[in-house]
């Protein structure tokens, strides 16, 4: 093998191992369509988030999201690919070299205005010196009337959630509150959760039941929707850190304060049924069994909360 060769494949791995690093599949897919640039002197990716300071590489899953609406509303604000899906004439071409729009990436819109690229950044004509459009880039086509008319898709992104990147995750640190302690990480927010977990089912008598079980599902759901909300910075409309529960958005703060009240109402719930087994045992009545039983229904209601992603900022 020819060493020009052996050197392009090594280059062709290469850059399919960095848009491998995209942990949402849409976004690998716009990554490996024609019209985005995606060398090592020239990527597209690196030169927008160059500009906008966006950690691509932390987006998860369901950031782009493809459609066929032409009017999403998220085109307004947010960060659009316009795609055709097959070969097809340029019905504005004013050249024979425009004539034909090719399968890929047309065009790329940010809050409804077409981007161009220089050699460091992306951005609309006219607020920086920009040269080629992004995407292919026809001429004839770069209105955002015509693009909803020619294109076939749109991958489209709630942009200013997840702009950033890891600077602003830094400084815009979510403070985890567990009771009156507080923490800034996720990893000792959890620590420290499951730790106080712990010690309040020591001090259970008799076997575990259904709310020990509930209260621990309740622990590992809100480890994980913090794990994830403290990895990848996203603000929701109130400017507040928010994170995804169930496929539902919801705000840190929530989740943080809701586990703090279900370890709290567990912990009320193992001393009432303590005394209840004591009330029991000397006939004193059945005053914090009953107490206990609604304890428990308490809990119930918060992890369905978690369960289901919906009604956690109530409790």
């Amino acid at each position: 093998m020819k060493l020009s060769r052996l050197k392009q494949i090594i280059k062709e791995e290469y850059y399919n191992i960095l848009s491998e690093a995209f942990a949402d599949p849409e976004i690998r897919k716009i990554s490996k369509m024609g019209g985005i640039k995606g060398n090592r002197y020239n990527n597209w990716f690196k030169k927008f988030a160059h500009t906008h300071n966006i950690a691509w590489d932390k987006l998860p899953a369901g950031t782009l999201n493809k459609t066929t609406n032409m009017n999403d509303p998220r085109i307004k604000k947010g960060l659009a690919f316009w795609v055709n899906t097959q070969r097809k004439q340029n019905p504005y071409a004013q050249q024979s070299w425009d004539s034909t729009l090719s399968a890929g990436v047309m065009a790329v819109t940010l809050a409804g205005k077409v981007q161009y690229e220089g050699r460091q950044g992306i951005g609309a004509k006219g607020v920086s010196k920009y040269g080629d459009a992004s995407g292919y880039g026809k001429r004839g086509t770069l209105q955002l009337k015509k693009l909803k008319e020619i294109a076939d898709e749109i991958y489209v992104m709630d942009f200013e959630s997840f702009r950033g990147g890891t600077k602003a995750l830094k400084a815009n640190r979510a403070e985890l509150k567990l009771g009156k302690d507080k923490f800034k990480d996720a990893r000792e927010w959890k620590r420290a959760n499951l730790k106080r977990y712990k010690d309040i089912l020591n001090a259970r008598v008799g076997t575990r039941g259904n709310v020990d079980a509930m209260v621990a599902k309740i622990v590992k759901i809100a480890n994980e929707a913090v794990a994830e909300g403290m990895a990848v910075i996203k603000v929701g409309r109130y400017d507040e850190l928010v994170t995804t529960v169930n496929g539902n958005e919801v705000a840190l703060k929530s989740v943080t304060s809701t586990m703090t009240r279900a370890l709290r109402s567990y912990g009320e719930y193992i001393r009432q049924d303590n005394a209840a087994e004591r009330e029991k045992e000397s006939g004193y009545g059945s005053y914090n069994q009953d107490a206990s039983k609604e304890t428990a229904g308490y809990i119930k209601q918060m992890l369905r909360a978690f369960e289901t992603g919906k009604g956690i900022d109530r409790y």
